[in-house]
């Protein structure tokens, strides 16, 4: 009985929280995260919706991207993919949305995925549509891209081989001489 009330007080208190202080991320967060943890993902997914609802604009790309690293951490890794990989899309040249996917990525023993995550932004598939496809390449900075590769071959020489580093020096260099 203990356990039931301790939880229908806390499901109180954040529902006063997130009534009272509506424009914090923070706030939502953390009830987010209350109910990722004890294994509420509807009511997680549904309460998202509400702070999305309720948040101001440039605030909700940080609020979905710690909801993804969320999923990551206590749900589905699949919909946190799904998640980010929309982020993404919406916001291709957010490096720090790359770094974050492909480090819970890696702490998620994915290293394939965190490879084909960045093989996708340093060689995006091409559309067949000409116009398409320069909508779609949106340069990112000299600066970004060695952040990126930077990234990359760190994680090559933790998780990879002597093949795999020399794959992203090589990408590296076709990347600079486009």
């Amino acid at each position: 009985v203990d356990e039931v009330e301790a939880i229908n007080r806390a499901d109180e208190m954040f529902a006063r929280a997130c009534k009272k202080f509506k424009s914090k991320k923070t706030v939502w967060i953390s009830h987010l995260t209350y109910l990722l943890k004890n294994g509420r993902h509807t009511e997680a997914h549904a309460l998202l919706k509400r702070a999305l609802l309720s948040l101001a604009q440039y605030k909700h790309v940080e609020t979905m991207s710690k909801f993804a690293q969320l999923e990551f951490e206590y749900g589905s890794a699949e919909r946190a993919r799904t998640i980010f990989d929309g982020l993404l899309e919406k916001h291709p040249k957010k490096m720090d949305l790359v770094f974050v996917y492909v480090d819970k990525e890696v702490k998620n023993g994915e290293i394939q995925a965190a490879r084909n995550l960045f093989e996708r932004i340093v060689n995006p598939p091409t559309e067949a549509d000409p116009q398409e496809q320069q909508k779609k390449k949106k340069k990112m900075s000299d600066k970004q891209m060695k952040a990126l590769f930077k990234k990359w071959y760190r994680m090559e020489e933790i998780h990879g081989d002597d093949e795999t580093c020399d794959h992203v020096k090589e990408s590296a260099r076709t990347y600079v001489e486009r």
